[in-house]
């Protein structure tokens, strides 16, 4: 109902889709409708994959990097893939402050770049978990950086389509030459992650290689999938999109609330995308932090342990989310169910500590 047709119309476009194989670079209008979303590029810069899981696991193994550079800590699939094919991490590291707010330190990380010569750069924005939208002045300097040098840039845009709070889509680092990728999608941004829809933008030999591959893992997507897509996206100003933006906005203006009041935890509202971390204000032992999450598993309530995405490998281990005493939010819900999952999050956690008093 919020792609703007009709139910007949949509029943009629249904019945008509052939239940054969879909293209393998993925059907031409929803290509072309994926580039025109990255400023330059061409139908045959876009490769449709099953999920941008897939099209980073392809990415990778064509790219066959040795060296890579990452913000963390980060998505698993993004370094555990590289390591996999024998490549070295080269943290780019986040930091969080004592009220849990994140910090990147982007002189920091340029200075990191250019001494340890990576062949390949992955910036992940909106970043996951942290939830900040990066700085364009970086994200201008590290495109120049890495074109003058010859290091791959991977841009991992998963979240794009929740960049800001009105605009359809926020920044790219898309740009049509030989080193720089992009890799999106939209299923999380509008809570369908079974949709299983993703794409890759990049050199046409590169994506080549990642077809071939392709036609041995999952060869095309449906096309069914491949329909409610370019259904989707065709539309900008659709109502599934202004719904979207604004149950975002009201689960971001209910984190920032409850964090403020919160007796038991601290962390940010995220800037940008729909994951955050949050952290324990209580001093506690590891296992006192293991034993709260089985508490609160237990009651219904799960929260992704950030020891899952290796923080304390990956950050400076100084405050309270670094050193592990912290869990990744999601905001995917909607903004009543969101509101009473933080209500009974707070008070399952003052049951677990007043228990344990």
């Amino acid at each position: 109902k919020n792609s703007g047709l009709t139910r007949q119309r949509l029943l009629e476009k249904f019945l008509k889709i052939n239940l054969n194989d879909s293209p393998n670079w993925g059907r031409d209008d929803l290509r072309k409708k994926v580039s025109s979303f990255h400023r330059g590029a061409k139908i045959e810069n876009v490769l449709i994959t099953t999920g941008t899981s897939e099209a980073l696991f392809l990415l990778f193994r064509a790219l066959k990097p040795k060296k890579v550079a990452l913000i963390t800590p980060a998505f698993q699939l993004l370094y555990e893939v590289p390591l996999s094919l024998g490549a070295s991490i080269i943290p780019l590291k986040l930091s969080w402050d004592k009220n849990g707010q994140p910090k990147a330190d982007y002189e920091d990380w340029m200075r990191t770049i250019k001494e340890k010569k990576p062949d390949t750069v992955i910036i992940n924005n909106p970043h996951n978990p942290s939830g900040i939208l990066l700085k364009k002045t970086f994200l201008d300097e590290l495109t120049k950086l890495t074109s003058k040098s010859g290091m791959r840039l991977i841009g991992d845009e998963h979240y794009r389509f929740l960049s800001s709070p009105k605009g359809f889509l926020g920044p790219t680092l898309y740009k049509n030459n030989k080193n720089t990728f992009i890799t999106g999608s939209f299923i999380k941004c509008i809570g369908t992650p079974g949709l299983r829809i993703g794409w890759c933008l990049g050199n046409t030999d590169t994506l080549k290689t990642m077809q071939n591959e392709k036609n041995y893992t999952t060869h095309t997507v449906s096309p069914i999938t491949e329909w409610i897509s370019y259904e989707i996206l065709k539309n900008n100003n659709s109502k599934l999109f202004t719904f979207m933006k604004e149950e975002w906005n009201s689960n971001r203006v209910a984190l920032k609330e409850f964090l403020s009041s919160s007796n038991f935890f601290i962390g940010s509202s995220p800037t940008a995308g729909l994951v955050t971390t949050i952290g324990l204000k209580e001093k506690c032992s590891q296992k006192t932090y293991q034993d709260l999450l089985k508490h609160l598993l237990k009651n219904g309530i799960f929260l992704l342990p950030m020891n899952s995405m290796e923080i304390k490998k990956y950050s400076y281990n100084i405050t309270p989310i670094e050193k592990g005493l912290s869990f990744r939010l999601g905001l995917g819900v909607k903004k009543d169910n969101f509101l009473k999952g933080l209500i009974e999050l707070e008070r399952k956690t003052s049951d677990f500590f007043n228990h344990k008093c």
